[in-house]
């Protein structure tokens, strides 16, 4: 494409793509934004915002922007180009339309358009690389040997193949998977590599690619092989399952949902896709969609244990506890000796409060499964490990057995970890505990910078309002009670006293407001906006919608508690939302909380910092940050409860925590521990024990092991547990 036009713009251009070329994406966009400010019918510009929202995966932008270039200068390929992986990647089926509507009256040379149309083609098969006549003999040879399971002579032949016709991304293609069937993984990987450095639109050996790098581990090059392959054939199924499956793994749900969602419209009786969008539904939080995708497999595939299992954990986080139990049983009766339904039905009861049924149940899933340190780690979490108890020898020697997957490795280090406190052993428990918490932060890489960036950027898009004088018209009436603070801090007992109230259920961690208030401040294209410029009608339906979720999920209940974790983030907007709401923080002793963090694994892709101790205590300043915030900006919203002071004098205490909650007092919110309502939380066997003060001051037993938290946490550490006041 040829240069911008004035002087001033030229100057302005090339600062753009020297930042753009550095990847300061953010800058380089700032630049290209002045430019069309001035003049808005540069086409070069719209074409380099296109690719740079492409890059930081901006599709809507780079769409809007793309359509402008292309109507600008339509007869320049590479915007078409551009455009059609900008269709393809926003995985969007009206966005896919409209590029080709306008594609077809395209000035661009035939061949060019009809191969750029084939590539949307749902009914054809995906495009080949083109082959000599000798080399498709070759690879038809070499096709049926495969297809015969001569994956050996396979290998062979297409070794000679690529050595004769070294140019044929097919015949390469052919032998990658000779060689990964061999499980010869990195030769497999090298010759895939090959095949697309000769041919990048080649979907086939980009897919193949992606899956060997997936099951080696390697994410984010899988990724980036998948994100390949849905380019060159945006409507195949198997290449949005492999990018959406690489990207849940990786923790980045929003992205993997449009994929994962796309493959199931386009194969609504393929059980594997609608298996995978239900999994990053359940990993988002959002069970009902979980569910509805979880009988979409189950109806694909009735027989299949994996869509009634992931059926039954979906509906356990919905509350429907018997329909939960009834899949479990289902899955059992046909297979008495599964492990994940043994153990998930022991997961539910033990939720329940049913420890001795669970406690069955889980040694059984020993037995079918003697490896999978989940089982063990999830059991012991409500047992007693007793000095005589033989389970503890028998984890460690599993510990300790080579050949040992780093999950499982992981998971018994916690169990055993958990075991040797339970027998007062206290000096081995960071032997394993340490390996634990290693194993999880290399499946989990996190940068603790993300968090404080965070925090300082969602502190700026709050300050400067005045939410208390502020109103929000036609917001919903519903009343919930917030119990927020840091994970194991005591957020569990503090829900457990006020559900014990006649008028009020505990809704555990629902899991919605915090994300919704995140999605509505969240600016396009990344950052935070401030909350003046966000929409009333906006706000107000954050608040309607929690309600409608939590009004289904709890129905005939005058008041709920939600003990949701990250919702001290964002309470000016969520009061702004929900008027009626009421807000606990729940504050404990630093050095006691991250000691009990640090000895439990959370669910995958949540509580990244949990895994380091520095870490831990950085992330621990960051929570003191936000709340100092909300105290100094909204003092009123917030009541504020001292775990040590609670546990001290409990009546006292819990009656001033029920009238914060907007509530008359009741006897029976001491008498918590007696209820049998469910507790989903990692405090399942302590939240069915009166209060007690054994858990205070448990840090002083492993003082030299936290060593590299209690220094980094400073001045926190040193008794200033709930910063400057």
């Amino acid at each position: 494409m040829s240069q911008t036009k004035s002087d001033s713009v030229q100057v302005l251009f090339a600062r753009a793509q020297k930042l753009q070329s550095e990847r300061h994406f953010d800058e380089a966009l700032a630049c290209y934004d002045r430019i069309l400010t001035s003049d808005p019918d540069i086409a070069e510009v719209h074409f380099a915002i296109g690719r740079v929202c492409l890059v930081t995966d901006r599709f809507a932008r780079a769409l809007d922007h793309l359509h402008r270039a292309a109507a600008l200068k339509p007869a320049e390929p590479v915007v078409w180009l551009a455009w059609a992986e900008a269709a393809a990647l926003a995985a969007d089926p009206e966005a896919e339309g409209a590029f080709l509507d306008v594609l077809r009256s395209a000035p661009l040379d035939p061949a060019h358009r009809i191969a750029l149309q084939d590539r949307f083609a749902r009914h054809r098969g995906r495009p080949q690389p083109r082959m000599s006549p000798a080399a498709r003999k070759g690879y038809e040879r070499i096709a049926k040997l495969m297809q015969a399971g001569k994956a050996a002579e396979g290998q062979r032949l297409a070794a000679a193949e690529v050595t004769r016709n070294p140019k044929e991304p097919a015949l390469l293609n052919m032998l990658g998977l000779a060689q990964r069937t061999l499980g010869a993984r990195e030769a497999a990987i090298a010759s895939f590599q090959r095949a697309v450095a000769q041919d990048r639109h080649y979907a086939d050996a980009q897919n193949n690619l992606g899956v060997t790098l997936r099951d080696a581990g390697r994410l984010t090059d899988a990724a980036r092989a998948f994100r390949a392959a849905v380019i060159a054939a945006p409507n195949w199924p198997a290449a949005l399952v492999g990018l959406a499956d690489a990207l849940n793994r990786m923790g980045a749900q929003p992205r993997a949902l449009p994929y994962a969602r796309k493959a199931t419209l386009l194969e609504p009786k393929s059980a594997p896709a609608a298996l995978l969008l239900g999994e990053i539904h359940f990993r988002s939080g959002q069970y009902d969609a979980a569910a509805e995708a979880f009988r979409q497999a189950l109806a694909a595939n009735p027989s299949g244990l994996q869509p009634r299992l992931s059926l039954a954990q979906a509906l356990t986080r919905l509350g429907r506890d018997a329909e939960a139990l009834a899949e479990y049983d289902r899955v059992l009766e046909r297979a008495p000796d599964n492990a994940v339904g043994l153990s998930g039905k022991a997961g539910l009861l033990q939720s329940l409060g049913r420890f001795d049924e669970a406690e069955i149940l889980f040694r059984r899933s020993f037995d079918a499964d003697p490896t999978n340190g989940e089982q063990y780690r999830l059991f012991i979490a409500s047992h007693k490990t007793g000095a005589d108890d033989p389970l503890l020898d028998q984890m460690i020697a599993r510990f300790n057995q080579d050949g040992l997957s780093d999950t499982d490795r992981m998971n018994f280090g916690f169990a055993i970890a958990k075991a040797l406190e339970d027998t007062r052993q206290y000096d081995r428990v960071f032997e394993y505990l340490n390996v634990a918490n290693g194993l999880m932060r290399k499946a989990w890489p996190y940068d603790i910078a993300q968090r404080q960036e965070e925090v300082r950027a969602l502190k700026a898009a709050y300050a400067g309002f005045d939410f208390q004088a502020a109103r929000v018209e036609g917001t919903s009436d519903y009343a919930p009670i917030f119990v927020t603070g840091m994970p194991r801090s005591g957020t569990t007992l503090v829900e457990q006293i006020i559900a014990a109230h006649s008028q009020v259920e505990g809704a555990g961690e629902a899991g919605v407001a915090a994300g919704a208030a995140l999605r509505l401040i969240t600016a396009d294209g990344g950052g935070f906006a401030p909350v003046s410029t966000l929409a009333s009608g906006a706000i107000a339906a954050i608040g309607h919608d929690y309600a409608q979720k939590l009004g289904a999920r709890f129905p005939d209940v005058a008041r709920i508690t939600d003990k949701s974790i990250l919702t001290y983030m964002h309470i000016g907007l969520l009061k702004l939302a929900l008027p009626r709401a009421r807000f606990i923080v729940v504050r404990r002793d630093p050095r006691d909380t991250l000691l009990s963090i640090y000895k439990n694994k959370f669910a995958e892709g949540t509580h990244l910092y949990a895994y380091d101790l520095k870490d831990l205590a950085i992330y621990y300043r960051s929570f003191v940050e936000m709340v100092a915030f909300w105290r100094a900006t909204v003092p009123d919203w917030i009541h504020e409860v001292d775990y040590e002071t609670l546990v001290a004098d409990p009546e006292v205490e819990s009656r001033k925590l029920i009238a914060a909650a907007g509530l008359e007092w009741e006897d029976r919110c001491l008498d918590f521990h007696k209820s049998t309502r469910k507790v989903n939380t990692l405090s399942v066997y302590q939240a069915r024990q009166p209060i007690s003060s054994g858990s205070v001051r448990a840090w002083q037993r492993y003082e030299k092991d936290l060593e590299p938290m209690i220094a980094a946490l400073g001045d926190l550490a040193a008794g200033a547990k709930h910063g400057a006041e």
